[in-house]
């Protein structure tokens, strides 16, 4: 699977409806349309972009939006990042405070965590076997995120566009 593919196939899942639920659910059908290979090319993808988010820098982000972030809600933001389509993750890794200038429902949070299961789901649909790990290194392991750790106190100097959006 190439990288066009991957995201084509997201923003298929995407583009069907806006309810992140119904998106999961028409990637997972996607995915399981899809040689079993093909769906752990998909996985060993999402783990690299996932792998790629994990920065301070998103994790700010994450944090500003959602009015905190926690490990687990930090790899639910990146879920959700993913979700959104290759054009904002792209940017949101160029200019995390430009997700500032994304539309915003309400008082919804920025978070994804069933959209990083869709391929397990599909895997299982499709051979009845649990999906084989993908081996990915980016972003994995105790070195932590890339770039430089920030107190609270330095977000609004950080990422001041969502600082002002989101308080």
């Amino acid at each position: 699977m190439d990288t066009d593919t991957f995201w084509r196939l997201i923003g298929d899942a995407r583009a069907r409806v806006y309810d992140e639920e119904q998106q999961v659910e028409n990637l997972t059908d996607l995915l399981a349309a899809l040689p079993p290979a093909e769906i752990i090319a998909f996985a060993r993808l999402y783990s690299e972009y996932h792998g790629r988010a994990y920065t301070w820098r998103l994790w700010a982000a994450g944090y500003v939006i959602n009015g905190g972030c926690s490990d687990d809600g930090f790899d639910y933001f990146r879920d959700w990042l993913i979700a959104r389509g290759r054009a904002c993750y792209e940017r949101a890794l160029a200019d995390p405070d430009g997700l500032a200038d994304l539309s915003w429902d309400g008082n919804r949070i920025a978070e994804a965590e069933s959209f990083g299961y869709a391929a397990h789901e599909a895997y299982e649909r499709v051979t009845g076997t649990e999906l084989p790990y993908p081996e990915v290194t980016a972003g994995t392991g105790g070195t932590g995120p890339a770039g430089e750790p920030w107190e609270e106190e330095d977000l609004a100097y950080l990422l001041p566009r969502l600082s002002a959006r989101f308080g």
